[in-house]
């Protein structure tokens, strides 16, 4: 599998007070310079120090990228895009915030919850998902999500009912090989059916976390949170059976505080035992994911990890050295007073860049369909094997399973083959092999003769009689098949449990069948040549495949002309493939040829571009071969001109260079003239793929709803469309809301989910206020 490295990215916190004489930043470079020497200085005379320090006073870094001063879009779209679309592409993917307490690392990663403008990385990515999800719709994706803090090594489950009073702390941290990765089990994992869906789970969990307030962050978390989205994808059509699983984890770590900086009651904040044993919480697990990021920094990587020694670092298992592709963001808090917790993160940062995760698609298969496909595949087989026996003159082949009178009658061969004489006609006649399973069959019920022998014997060695044979025990049949009475094993009740009314002869037989049983048509099919007694249809060998198959047609259309009167249509199959062919072939006919005939003209479109594109490319290979000669005749000129002095010959083309300048325009005039044809025809073939996907958008829709309502799923309404609202008149608050989300749509229509879930948020806000604050302080109180 793929390794690489984890990507690191800075990001300043915007201030007025930015130590530009000691942070040195150039985002061309990705390079962080920072110099303490003033700051060393500064504190020195503060301080009754004296001798010579040799503290280093110059750090200089190198990242990925460097993003200073920028905007919520510019943090999302310059790399944070290409994490959450690998994930939709099928790889896990980790998206994390670090750095001190008060640097942005919540407002990176949610953003501002009041204005679409400043949102985050989180509900950015969330738009991304379903955008793409929409776009590709020939894949059938199962989204879900869980919201989880991790507060005094503990986990809440922040998707937990806001009203419930009794919160569970007690999950297990799970690892699923192939499956989910590492994860929490017992959370709840909720499915998401909107991009709205989802950002009201996301904003509602975030209403639950844990905050407080101390010197530096007037709203400070005091856990970390990790937000992740689970992906399923398969083929909509049915033709497979892979699934793409994949996650993408968005981490907002708990910021590092220092207890001298956030323990200082001088603004009135009073200091408790509460927030110091969460800060000393929070650096501790930082300081274990720190020694985990150190051993895997170190040349090799093979040696131990400790991922067990906190929850965050076991959770994170993956992001860090495991299957993910993970992007860091280091906030950083650049005033002069938090020059130390800006080169701590720094520090971290640059180890980080280090780690190297594999990154590999994880694929596994939906077993009922698999098994629906095996078993469609084994039948086509079947049936293929008896044409084919059909066609040889071949009879007397069986496969499926033998009945238990077959399996009685190679009983019998086995017996008479046993008993001839070796050598003998009768021996050689006794048994007729025609296929690998009949000889599987023959040597199962050799070794059950074999082993009731044996049974047998040993019977007979235990009772001490041997070479006699036991008054209590009959050791053959009697006459006729029917045991003797005095055979231990024999019961009157099962005497009558037979198939008809016993009949005489050699060895066993099961009786003449009753008159009104008749065998099932498949058992006949291929059985050996030999008609049932008692039967009324005719002798099994007067059977062909032929006969078989049409007898078997008429059962079916038979069955399915008795479903159809249950609510269902007969003449739409189940099999969501075959159904789907069916359509496009009747109903969806027109969407269907127009999809194959729009491929088609963006097909001839395609080949005329690649034409045109290479005219162009002739035209500029030619453009830039003249214009090197003008310029090599310029050049000539410019060495034959006086030197010191004007020479008016200078500027005087000769009859060749004026050729060469004709060439060059009319070179340039096909070069433009071609480029605007290969401009419109790039636009056509764009206009016609939208065309085309809209159709297969709708070809599968209708295909969902004719289907559904065939075979019952769906109930229609007579107008082709299922049943919702009614109809009902929309009240005045209604007619607000439609036209607020209508005034919302016209300015930038991608921010209606974020609307509806603001107002969500509002809602649950105001609603249960009071229940989150006790949450908030349950926790709190439970953590001293």
């Amino acid at each position: 599998m793929p390794r690489q490295a984890v990507k690191v990215c800075i990001r300043t916190r915007p201030t007025a007070n930015f130590a530009a004489n000691a942070i040195q930043i150039d985002q061309a470079k990705g390079t962080v310079v920072i110099n303490t020497a003033d700051k060393k200085a500064a504190d020195a005379t503060h301080t009754d120090t004296s001798g010579i320090s040799n503290q280093e006073t110059l750090f200089s870094f190198k990242f990925h990228h460097i993003l200073h001063n920028v905007s919520q879009d510019t943090v999302y779209s310059t790399i944070s895009r290409d994490v959450v679309q690998s994930v939709v592409d099928g790889t896990n993917g980790t998206i994390m915030t670090y750095g001190q307490t008060g640097s942005g690392k919540t407002f990176t990663m949610i953003g501002d919850t009041r204005n679409f403008a400043h949102r985050g990385i989180a509900p950015r990515a969330v738009t991304h998902i379903f955008q793409t999800m929409a776009e590709r719709t020939e894949i059938d994706f199962r989204v879900s999500c869980v919201y989880y803090e991790i507060y005094n090594e503990k986990v809440y489950d922040l998707l937990d009912d806001l009203t419930n009073s009794e919160t569970r702390t007690d999950f297990q941290i799970a690892e699923e090989k192939n499956g989910k990765g590492t994860f929490v089990r017992g959370l709840n994992e909720v499915e998401i059916e909107s991009e709205q869906d989802m950002l009201n789970h996301l904003y509602s969990g975030e209403l639950a976390r844990t905050t407080s307030q101390h010197k530096l962050n007037r709203k400070s978390n005091r856990s970390h949170s990790i937000f992740t989205i689970f992906l399923q994808q398969r083929a909509r059509s049915g033709v497979s059976e892979r699934i793409v699983s994949s996650k993408l984890n968005l981490v907002d770590l708990a910021g590092s505080e220092r207890l001298k900086k956030t323990m200082d009651d001088s603004d009135g904040i009073p200091i408790d035992a509460t927030t110091k044993k969460e800060s000393m919480m929070i650096n501790q697990s930082l300081t274990y994911l720190e020694q985990c990021v150190v051993a895997l920094s170190k040349k090799g990587g093979s040696g131990y990890v400790p991922y067990r020694q906190t929850k965050l670092t076991n959770v994170l298992k993956d992001a860090i050295g495991g299957n993910c592709q993970t992007l860091m963001f280091a906030n950083m808090w650049g005033e002069q007073d938090h020059l130390e917790e800006t080169i701590s993160t720094l520090r971290l940062a640059a180890r980080m860049m280090r780690v190297q995760n594999e990154t590999a698609t994880l694929e596994s298969f939906d077993d009922a369909m698999m098994v629906k496909k095996l078993t469609k595949e084994v039948k086509e087989l079947k049936q293929e094997l008896l044409m084919h026996d059909a066609m040889a003159e071949r009879s007397g082949i069986v496969y499926d399973d033998y009945t238990p009178e077959m399996k009685l009658e190679m009983r019998a061969m086995i017996e008479k083959f046993l008993a001839a004489e070796i050598g003998s006609d009768e021996e050689a006649d006794a048994i007729s092999l025609s296929s690998v399973r009949q000889m599987r069959e023959l040597l199962m019920q050799f070794k059950r003769i074999t082993i009731e022998k044996d049974a047998n014997l040993q019977r007979l060695v235990t009772a001490g009689r041997m070479g006699q044979t036991s008054s209590g025990f009959a050791a053959t049949a009697g006459e006729g098949g029917e045991a003797k009475e005095s055979d231990p094993e024999f019961d009157a009740a099962d005497a009558k449990e037979t198939v008809g009314d016993a009949v005489g002869g050699e060895g066993f037989s099961l009786g003449a069948a009753g008159g009104d049983l008749r065998p099932d048509l498949m058992d006949q099919v291929g059985s050996p040549s030999k008609s049932v007694q008692g039967s009324p249809t005719r002798p099994i060998e007067s059977f062909s495949a032929t006969d078989a198959a049409q007898e078997k047609m008429t059962y079916s259309a038979t069955s399915f002309r008795a479903e159809s009167k249950g609510g269902r249509s007969s003449a739409v199959p189940e099999d969501k493939e075959e159904a789907f062919a069916l359509y496009k072939r009747t109903k969806g006919r027109p969407l269907n040829v127009s999809i194959m005939d729009g491929k088609a003209e963006v097909k001839s479109l395609k080949g005329k571009a690649k034409g045109l594109t290479a005219e162009c490319n002739d035209f500029k290979v030619e453009i830039d071969r003249i214009t090197g000669l003008i310029n090599k005749k310029k050049n000539e000129r410019a060495n034959q001109a006086q030197p010191g002095g004007y020479d008016e010959d200078i500027d005087v083309v000769d009859e060749e260079e004026f050729e060469l300048m004709k060439q060059q325009r009319e070179a340039k005039k096909g070069y433009k003239a071609g480029m605007r044809e290969l401009n419109d025809l790039k636009a056509k073939i764009g206009q016609l793929q939208m065309s085309i996907d809209d159709n297969k958008y709708n070809l599968l829709s209708d295909f969902d709803m004719w289907h559904g309502i065939a075979i019952g799923t769906v109930i229609d309404d007579g107008g082709g469309q299922s049943k919702s609202e009614g109809g009902e008149v929309m009240d005045d608050a209604e007619m607000f809301e439609k036209m607020e989300l209508e005034r919302i749509a016209a300015k930038d229509p991608d921010s209606i989910a974020f609307f509806q879930a603001q107002k969500t948020r509002r809602a649950n806000m105001s609603q249960n206020s009071l229940t989150i604050r006790q949450m908030g302080r349950n926790k709190r109180s439970v953590g001293v």
